[in-house]
C-alpha cells in the first residue's frame, strides 16, 4: 500500500513539469513558424516555366500576412499587405484575390519589424537598394522589408496570362510583360532580401512588388527615382525557409535544375 501511495505522490508531481514542458514546445514552434519565410515552390521553378500550384489564396493566408508572388498561369501578379491579398490583373487594374484563385509561386511571412528606419532620400530604385544593403546586420540571412515612400515617378510591371500547357521560360516572357506608370504616387514597397547563395529561391539581392496607398496602381517595381523624399523602412530579419515544393506537379517531378544567373530577370 505504501509503495502505491509513493508512486501517487511522485505521478502528482511530475504532471505540472509535464504540462509545463509542452506548453514550452508549443510557445517555441510558434516563434520559429513567424520567424521564417514561407516558399510555396522556388523562382527557380518559375524560370524553367512552371506556372501551376494547387494551393489557394484561401490556404495562402495561413501562412502569412505580407509578402508577394503570381497566380496561376501568370494571370496576374500578388501581393500580400497587412493580411490581404491582392490581385494585380493583367490590364494594370487592383482587385482583393478571390480566395479560390491558386498560386504556382508565393512568398509569405508574419511581418513584425525589429528595424524602423526614417531617411531622406534622392535617387533611383537601383540607389536606393543600393542605400539598403549597409542597413542589414548580415547579407546571409533573409529579410521582409516594408518601405513606405512618396515615388516622383514609377515603372511596375505586370504579367500577361499564358496558356496551362504553355511552358515557355520566365525570361522569355518578362521581354514583353506588360508596365504601367505613374508621378507622383505614395504607396508601400512590399519585398525581400535573399541572399546569393539562395538565389534559386527568389530573386537575389532583392525582389519587390510596390501598391499605391488609394490600392489602384500596383505590380513588380521595375523602377523609378525618389526626389528629396522622406522613406521610411521597416526591416525584419528572418532565421531562415520553409519550402514547399510542387511535388505534385509533373514536370517539376521530371525536370532537371541547373545553375542560373543569380541576376536573371523577373
Amino acid at each position: 500500500m505504501k509503495k502505491i501511495f509513493l508512486k501517487l505522490i511522485l505521478l502528482a508531481a511530475l504532471v505540472p513539469l509535464i504540462s509545463c514542458s509542452v506548453k514550452q514546445i508549443k510557445t517555441d514552434n510558434k516563434k520559429t513558424s513567424t520567424d521564417r519565410i514561407w516558399h510555396y515552390s522556388m523562382i527557380d521553378a518559375m524560370r524553367r516555366g512552371i506556372y501551376e500550384g494547387t494551393h489557394t489564396v484561401k490556404e495562402l493566408k495561413d501562412h502569412g500576412d505580407f509578402g508577394l508572388g503570381t497566380f496561376n498561369h501568370l494571370n496576374g501578379e500578388l501581393i500580400a499587405l497587412d493580411g490581404t491579398i491582392y490581385r494585380i490583373l493583367p490590364s494594370g487594374n487592383v482587385e482583393v484575390a478571390s480566395e479560390d484563385l491558386k498560386s504556382p509561386f508565393t512568398s509569405l511571412t508574419f511581418f513584425k519589424a525589429d528595424l524602423v528606419k526614417t531617411i531622406n532620400f534622392t535617387g533611383a530604385f537601383e540607389d536606393l537598394q543600393e542605400k539598403i544593403l549597409p542597413m542589414l546586420s548580415t547579407q546571409n540571412l533573409p529579410y521582409a522589408i516594408k518601405i513606405e515612400a512618396r515615388w516622383s515617378d514609377i515603372t511596375v510591371g505586370g504579367a500577361d496570362p499564358v496558356s496551362p500547357t504553355d511552358t515557355i521560360e520566365l525570361a522569355t516572357l518578362m521581354k514583353a510583360r506588360p508596365q504601367y506608370k505613374r508621378q507622383n504616387v505614395k504607396g508601400t514597397m512590399i519585398g525581400y532580401f535573399t541572399p546569393s547563395l539562395l538565389s534559386n529561391v527568389d530573386l537575389s539581392p532583392f525582389h519587390f512588388h510596390f501598391i499605391s496607398d488609394d490600392k489602384k496602381f500596383a505590380g513588380h517595381l521595375m523602377s523609378g527615382q525618389l526626389k528629396n523624399a522622406e522613406i521610411k523602412i521597416y526591416m525584419n530579419e528572418k532565421s531562415g525557409y520553409d519550402i514547399e515544393l510542387l511535388r505534385d506537379n509533373k514536370r517539376f517531378r521530371q525536370i532537371k535544375f541547373g545553375s542560373k544567373d543569380a541576376s536573371s530577370a523577373y
